[in-house]
């Protein structure tokens, strides 16, 4: 089995080219990394980009060990990829998300703590609580303007805030001398390289540890698919089988 994945110098597939959702498709061989035989097809398909993207921030940049505190925001794709790859790497995780369902779906796959940022606007203040005043080691910060000063205030002195997409906005309201206070590492990731997918899949292929999936639909029912990904109530990745 093989998974796709572009290069950083390359059109990605399903920007501004076609995408594939096509039965046969010629691909260089360095865009391709095999799948470890303990993966299933399904679960090959849900790893890239999200969870390339969440291994290049807490592991090839982030240096993440055992013992660590990591906070991801919400549980989309790169968010539970995160959570799994902390926990594979013997760190503690804390999600926050706006659904209490959702928190105790993250609690199950190994989260030790979960925050809900909408009936606790001030979630830094719980994270410094949950983390005796001392703050995380690393965040990956996946909510824009809203989310970066609480990020600042939750993150440890010298922590790593990976920055990763920006939703809501272009506007940013972030205080430079916040970050200086805190001596933090700010990192703006935009995808995992393709020897981040290969680790990552490496890993999983080795643990217990199996990407999350919400849902399968036949690739000839994708606009099935997309309603349910606009819809926001999905749980993990939705992949199109063939």
């Amino acid at each position: 089995m093989v998974a796709s994945i572009f290069r950083r110098s390359e059109i990605p597939w399903g920007g501004p080219v076609d995408g594939l959702l096509q039965e046969e498709i010629t691909l260089d061989e360095q865009r391709l990394v095999k799948i470890p035989d303990s993966l299933s097809d399904v679960e090959a398909a849900a790893a890239p980009c999200a969870g390339s993207t969440a291994w290049q921030a807490l592991v090839t940049f982030g240096g993440i060990k055992p013992g660590d505190v990591v906070l991801v925001q919400g549980t989309g794709g790169v968010a539970l990829f995160g959570l799994q790859v902390a926990i594979m790497a013997g760190a503690h995780v804390i999600v926050t998300s706006s659904n209490d369902n959702k928190l105790e779906r993250a609690k199950a796959l190994g989260a030790f703590a979960g925050v809900n940022y909408r009936t606790t606007p001030e979630w830094s203040e719980a994270v410094l609580a949950l983390t005796d005043g001392r703050g995380v080691d690393h965040i990956l910060e996946l909510g824009g303007p809203g989310s970066f000063a609480q990020s600042l205030k939750a993150i440890r002195s010298g922590g790593r805030i990976s920055a990763i997409g920006y939703l809501g906005s272009s506007e940013g309201g972030i205080n430079p001398l916040d970050v200086f206070r805190k001596q933090a590492v700010v990192h703006g990731i935009s995808v995992g390289s393709r020897l981040a997918l290969e680790s990552l899949l490496h890993a999983m292929g080795r643990s217990s540890q199996r990407p999350v999936i919400d849902s399968t639909f036949e690739w000839t029912n994708a606009t099935a698919a997309f309603r349910r990904l606009h819809a926001g109530e999905h749980f993990g990745k939705i992949v199109l089988t063939f």
